[in-house]
C-alpha cells in the first residue's frame, strides 16, 4: 500500500507551476473552464483562480498566521484530506483535496474515482456564497 500513494501523486495531469521556492498543494480545473492553483513555500500561499492560460481573476498571497490558515487531515474517516483557509477582506475562501485511501489501494479504479478537491467560499459570518467541486481527474494533490 505504501507504493500506491507514490504512484497516484505521479501519474495524475500535468503539474502547476508553483516557483522555485514552493511547493504545490492542490490545483485542479472545473467543468466551467476556470482552473485553480494554491501553491506554498511554508510560510507564504499563493492562490490563483480563473480561466486556464489567460490572467487570474482572483490571485491572492499570504502568510500563515495573517491571513493563511492550514487544515489538516484529522486522521479519521476513509479519505485523507488537507485544506487551506485564506481570508480576504470578509470572504474566505478554503481550498481543500484529497483520496480516498480505500479507492487508492484498488487496482481497478481510475485517478478519478480516487481523487477530489473543490473551493468554498464564505463570507465573514460563515454564510456559503459558492462552493466549486473540481472535476476529479484533473486534481493534482501535492499530498
Amino acid at each position: 500500500m505504501r507504493l500506491i500513494f507514490p504512484l497516484l501523486f505521479c501519474a495524475n495531469a500535468t503539474w502547476a507551476d508553483c516557483g522555485a521556492s514552493a511547493e504545490l498543494f492542490m490545483s485542479c480545473d472545473f467543468g466551467n473552464g476556470k482552473t485553480i492553483t494554491v501553491c506554498t513555500d511554508g510560510n507564504i500561499v499563493d492562490y490563483s483562480f480563473g480561466v486556464s492560460g489567460q490572467s487570474p481573476e482572483l490571485a491572492i498571497s499570504l502568510a500563515y498566521q495573517e491571513g493563511a490558515e492550514k487544515v489538516p487531515w484529522t486522521g479519521v474517516g476513509r479519505s485523507i484530506w488537507e485544506a487551506i483557509r485564506l481570508t480576504n477582506n470578509d470572504v474566505t475562501y478554503e481550498v481543500y483535496a484529497g483520496f480516498d485511501r480505500f479507492l487508492a489501494a484498488d487496482d481497478t479504479k481510475t485517478l478519478a474515482e480516487v481523487f477530489f478537491g473543490g473551493i468554498v467560499v464564505e463570507d465573514f459570518d460563515g454564510t456559503e456564497l459558492a462552493h466549486l467541486r473540481c472535476d476529479p481527474a484533473t486534481v493534482n494533490y501535492g499530498y
